[in-house]
């Protein structure tokens, strides 16, 4: 059998730079995907802006310039429209990659700086009637029964949390009351008790939309050299 020598296409002229961007657009794509499902705190609008600026430097193939500001926002836009988002009036709320990555990258140093800490977390410490924020009687004597084992010490924090989503003054009214209870009535030092409202996730497992949550943060002892 004759061997066919090959004859390259001479519409097929494909940069030989583009695989290697295509490889690197695709592992960044991964890393972000990553990133967004390790996430606790998964919010719709911080996605869809994170994708919206992934896609603008895909069409533009990073360089500046090659899409302007109209057209840009319309890439935002397209991605808002698929999370059931509100669309942006200007580009001036879309977040610019450069940025982006800036940002991430002082988050990272900050982590190296940070001291590790462990947590004990203690659900429903308080729960409430519903549509209401005031504590009743019965939360009131558990938390005093609770309050020894929830007071901070040197260098801890105690974290009051609570979920949110649309009644989210709801929620956060109802910490508020927790963290006075327990400042005014057990003698907590203010500074040491830190209110958190977290966004409701339906058919999430964990605490109910009616209680606060409490989490005493404490530092890792410094290992022996």
């Amino acid at each position: 059998m004759s061997r066919k020598e090959f004859v390259p296409d001479p519409k097929a002229k494909v940069p030989g730079w583009m695989v290697s961007f295509g490889d690197m657009m695709t592992l960044i794509l991964t890393f972000f995907i990553l990133l967004v499902s390790l996430s606790r705190e998964r919010q719709v609008g911080l996605v869809a802006r994170g994708i919206g600026s992934f896609m603008v430097n895909m069409k533009s193939m990073g360089l500046s310039g090659v899409l302007n500001d109209q057209e840009q926002l319309e890439v935002h836009n397209e991605v808002r429209v698929r999370f059931n988002l509100p669309p942006l009036e200007s580009l001036d709320e879309a977040v610019d990659a450069e940025d982006a990555e800036t940002r991430e990258v002082l988050k990272a140093e900050d982590i190296h700086t940070m001291t590790p800490v462990d947590e004990l977390f203690q659900p429903a410490i308080a729960v409430f009637e519903p549509g209401r924020s005031a504590l009743t009687p019965a939360a009131q004597r558990y938390l005093e029964l609770l309050a020894p084992s929830l007071r901070p010490g040197p260098g801890q924090l105690l974290v009051l949390e609570t979920t949110g989503g649309e009644q989210a003054q709801l929620g956060k009214s109802r910490a508020q009351q927790v963290e006075n209870h327990l400042v005014e009535r057990a003698g907590f030092d203010p500074a040491r008790v830190e209110v958190r409202l977290w966004l409701a996730r339906p058919g999430e497992s964990g605490a109910s939309a009616e209680a606060v949550d409490a989490r005493l943060v404490l530092p890792q002892p410094k290992k022996a050299r």
